[in-house]
């Protein structure tokens, strides 16, 4: 089987040297991208695949036989898949799609998309047999919507292990030494508690800087530019970091820390060889937690909006949402960490994904 992939890639072309906001852009603007792919194309298997989206659709339908859509949270207000729904339909292939969520502030079904958005919708119903979406809230807002061929899946990344699963490896907190941590501060306007949201972010940076842990930026421009240190935007980014710190860091210590310790991967690869370092990994990023729990690094997810609870709860992965945290404390959230549930829980998905997969006309690798 011939595959043409949309939405995320499981890896970029780089040039030597190049920026690193440039190179954020071919990941979709969230390097976590490239891991829904590559969970993705890590459990089918195919003859020939290709990402490459200056092929002419008219191309494509000539050489290949599915279009597989590797999906995030798209059904956000602000995205606009119009584009990608052109592309589909002129390319007229049958279409798989396996994570597509939806992002709120809130459980109502009925958010506002775009046109364009809205009318992606309506083309992924029509080619694919099953729309594999994150967690039941998804699932709520495409039967709003008369979509009702949906599969409730998860992500992607999360089947990465194949039938070995998921083993995290839990150890008395005395012994947890190395920590690394995840937050995004763009995030705060659309989270369940803005306020709340907003001073936890600040008490997950402290606590980096307490512990003397490692910050791994997926998205945040300002972190990801610190992390690259070529960048003539270092300073710029500095300030930032301390200005929003400023009523909780001294200055001098946020810039002794964000200069040693943020970090961002572009290569899945080299993400995996750090991560498997560390002893605990938290934070509001669902892929900088869920590549930790892959290695068997215990992780947490703290959940600020519907994109990431939605699909915590439903894996069985630790996640605390944020109306219900009190403060940043990394031994209260080791405790929370349920090694037992979440294999468990992957024990009783994974075949279900399989299932899935074969249902939308994919050969599953075993």
């Amino acid at each position: 089987m011939n595959i043409f992939l949309l939405g995320a890639t499981p890896s970029i072309s780089a040039e030597v040297g190049e920026d690193p906001i440039s190179k954020l852009a071919k990941t979709g603007g969230n390097t976590g991208n490239q891991l829904i792919a590559r969970g993705l194309l890590d459990r089918i298997a195919y003859d020939d695949i290709s990402w490459d989206h200056r092929i002419d659709p008219r191309a494509v339908h000539e050489r290949f036989d599915m279009i597989v859509v590797a999906a995030a949270n798209f059904l956000f207000p602000k995205f606009d898949f119009g584009g990608m729904a052109d592309y589909i339909e002129r390319a007229d292939l049958p279409v798989a799609i396996v994570g597509l969520g939806a992002q709120s502030s809130n459980y109502d079904p009925n958010i506002n998309l775009m046109p364009g958005t809205e009318r992606f919708v309506k083309v992924i119903a029509e080619r694919a047999v099953s729309i594999g979406v994150r967690g039941p809230y998804t699932q709520e807002v495409l039967a709003h919507r008369g979509v009702h061929n949906v599969m409730v899946t998860g992500c992607p990344s999360y089947y990465m292990g194949g039938s070995g699963g998921i083993s995290i490896k839990l150890r008395p907190f005395e012994e947890i030494k190395r920590i690394s941590i995840n937050a995004s501060r763009d995030v705060i306007a659309h989270s369940f508690d803005k306020e709340k949201m907003r001073r936890l972010v600040q008490e997950i940076y402290s606590t980096g800087v307490a512990w003397k842990a490692d910050f791994i930026a997926q998205s945040e421009q300002s972190e990801i530019r610190l992390a690259d240190k070529q960048t003539k935007a270092v300073e710029e980014s500095l300030k930032e970091l301390s200005t929003f710190l400023a009523d909780m860091v001294p200055e001098a210590d946020v810039r002794s820390w964000a200069s040693d310790h943020v970090r961002a991967f572009f290569d899945v690869d080299d993400w995996f060889n750090v991560i498997k370092t560390y002893d605990f990994v938290f934070g509001s990023r669902f892929h900088g937690c869920m590549i930790a729990l892959q290695c068997g690094v215990p992780a947490i997810v703290v959940c600020h909006d519907t994109r990431t609870e939605d699909m915590c709860r439903f894996l069985g992965m630790p996640y605390v949402n944020i109306v219900n945290l009190r403060r940043i404390s990394v031994d209260e959230l080791y405790a929370m960490v349920d090694a037992a549930a979440l294999n468990a829980r992957y024990a009783e998905l994974y075949p279900i994904y399989c299932n899935f997969l074969r249902l939308n006309r994919l050969v599953v690798k075993e």
